[in-house]
């Protein structure tokens, strides 16, 4: 078997329409609810793009990438165990450790925001926002390992149909302030938490009441402690640019990259919400040693993530060339706004290819090899992002992203294959 040498034949399992059917079936119902979200997030983009201040558009913006890290942070300490079923006895370990783990992201991103100079009442609601939103993050994750995915595209598609029409109402009654619009963020966030039904919080709330944090160290110590190594290093290499730009020339500046970076957030969000489809599935595959179905699930993981990419490709490009006035106005070049676009298509283009294999990894418990990688490429996308920032520029600073995303890229590869040899 070399499945992944090649790396992955896909070739050796060509799928029938049946089968192609039930894919874009698949995919379709779960895109939905990303859609959704990246849709309400790109409206409020733009709403705020067009009423606040430069400096308050960066830290909205500043906000969507801290929000992710912590969606980041539940995954490598919560849902990783309960996907690996290691964790299985010790759920209500992992349902106390999220309720705290929820507190402390909302704890830090007040003060990451009140040292950005936000003012204290909207840093507040954001930090609220972002903890019930990890919240919501974790039960959408625990939702697809029990194989409940409608209950996880509902809670998106709530939270995308109130924050859209939340922000409508802002905009036509003349309130949008960042106050308003982070409670319209918390609003929307909270009423998503619904969908996940009564047993959900009944079981968070027990957890809380009657489990011991002690029973989460020895999950920590066999499994989550690299996994939570990988995915802070891999951080430093994805956002280096929105934390050095931010602290050092400061949110205005980080403003302008994140209005280039606005026009693939679609793909970005379809990129970090499908690895919680697909890594159940592909710990099952390799459970069952279902080595072809391993590499079907993988080659539609990458075509669906190519798909997403492609079509937030060419609707920024129509965005751009035909109705710029949308998306730009005073104090935001086009030409500018443009080379980040281009330079931010490039990195997702890059993780388009490596999160399959990265996922893969992960089904396969490689979380210390991945851990290795991420301190490689963090070390690597950091210093290259702090000198590109100081010697050229906000813009140059995406040069350092990329060289991170290349370094992973081509040692999850080499280490997939690594794996398949021995699995043969």
């Amino acid at each position: 078997m070399a499945m992944l040498e090649q790396p992955l034949d896909w070739t050796a399992v060509p799928p029938a329409r049946a089968t192609l059917m039930r894919t874009l079936g698949r995919y379709g119902i779960s895109s939905l609810g990303p859609v959704a979200v990246s849709g309400a997030h790109f409206l409020a983009s733009l709403v705020f793009l067009r009423n606040l201040p430069a400096r308050e558009f960066g830290l909205f913006s500043f906000v969507l990438v801290i929000v992710p890290f912590c969606m980041s942070l539940c995954v490598a300490l919560i849902c990783v165990p309960l996907t690996q079923n290691l964790a299985t006895g010790d759920r209500p370990a992992c349902f106390k450790m999220n309720g705290l783990l929820c507190a402390l992201y909302a704890a830090a991103i007040f003060a990451a925001l009140r040292f950005g100079q936000a003012p204290a009442r909207a840093a507040l609601i954001l930090a609220l926002f972002g903890g019930v939103f990890a919240w919501r993050w974790f039960a959408r994750c625990f939702a697809y390992v029990e194989n409940r995915m409608g209950a996880a595209v509902a809670s998106d598609l709530v939270y995308g149909v109130l924050l859209a029409a939340a922000l409508t109402a802002l905009v036509l009654t003349k309130h949008v302030t960042l106050l308003y619009g982070s409670v319209a963020l918390l609003a929307s966030a909270l009423v998503a938490l619904i969908p996940f039904g009564g047993n959900f919080f009944r079981e968070q709330v027990a957890a809380l009441r009657t489990a011991r944090f002690s029973e989460y160290r020895p999950i920590f110590h066999d499994l989550t402690r690299w996994s939570l190594t990988g995915m802070v290093l891999t951080e430093a290499t994805v956002n280096a640019h929105a934390y050095l730009v931010t602290f050092i020339a400061g949110p205005g500046a980080f403003a302008l990259l994140a209005l280039g970076m606005l026009l693939m957030r679609p793909a970005a969000l379809v990129q970090g919400a499908l690895p919680d489809l697909e890594r159940p599935a592909m710990a099952r595959a390799i459970a069952a040693k279902d080595w072809s179905g391993l590499a079907r699930i993988s080659r539609h993981f990458t075509f669906g993530l190519a798909a997403a990419w492609l079509a937030t490709l060419l609707a920024g490009a129509a965005l751009l060339a035909w109705a710029p006035q949308l998306l730009l106005k005073k104090g935001y070049p086009l030409d500018q706004v443009a080379l980040v676009a281009a330079l931010s298509a490039a990195i997702m283009a890059v993780r388009v290819l490596r999160t399959p294999l990265s996922v893969l990894l992960q089904a396969a418990g490689e979380f210390k090899a991945l851990a290795g990688i991420g301190l490689v490429s963090g070390v690597l996308s950091v210093s290259a992002t702090l000198a590109l920032l100081l010697a050229f520029g906000p813009i140059a600073s995406l040069g350092g992203v990329l060289l991170g995303e290349l370094a992973i890229l081509l040692r999850c590869r080499a280490l997939a294959g690594e794996w398949q040899r021995g699995h043969d």
